[in-house]
């Protein structure tokens, strides 16, 4: 028998969960090539924040490990990429950090903050794509997307989701 070499299952990131409830007459359901978990029927209430809940205490740590992460990958580009795109990205991941850090009942990120920083990051320094992805796909991220709004979620699956990494 081969031994199994292989590495533990990833989980999907948030964006590609089915919502763990959903409110209204609904069936999840896969709707044409790259729609999959997608709410169908009447009065249909689909949140992040029903499927992964509001942030937790320990969030806000979780997110800023992430982002010690992304501040280390983009100090390993060194010469790969110009200084002033290098002080660009440092200022725009301060800026995302402090949305994302977001975590208190009392604040409420902004989505469009939250995308442009994104968009930026991604299509200027796609050396930091994976780590930027990985951000995102952590759930306490997710939680926060979630307060953030809908136009915060949809920018997260529609420019995170399956093949647009």
């Amino acid at each position: 028998m081969a031994k199994n070499d292989s590495k533990p299952r990833e989980q999907k990131p948030w964006w590609d969960q089915p919502p763990a409830s959903i409110g209204g007459d609904a069936i999840i359901a896969n709707v044409g090539a790259g729609a999959h978990n997608v709410a169908v029927g009447k009065h249909i209430q689909q949140t992040i924040i029903s499927t992964l809940g509001a942030p937790a205490p320990g969030d806000k740590q979780i997110i800023e490990q992430k982002f010690a992460e992304l501040n280390t990958t983009l100090g390993k580009l060194g010469g790969q990429i110009d200084a002033n795109t290098k002080k660009t990205a440092e200022f725009q991941i301060k800026l995302l950090q402090g949305e994302l850090t977001k975590t208190d009942e009392k604040e409420t990120p902004s989505a469009t903050t939250i995308a442009q920083v994104g968009d930026w990051l991604l299509d200027n320094v796609p050396s930091v794509a994976e780590t930027v992805i990985g951000l995102f796909a952590t759930p306490a991220v997710g939680k926060v997307i979630g307060k953030a709004g809908e136009v915060a979620v949809k920018w997260a699956k529609e420019r995170l989701g399956r093949g647009n990494g």
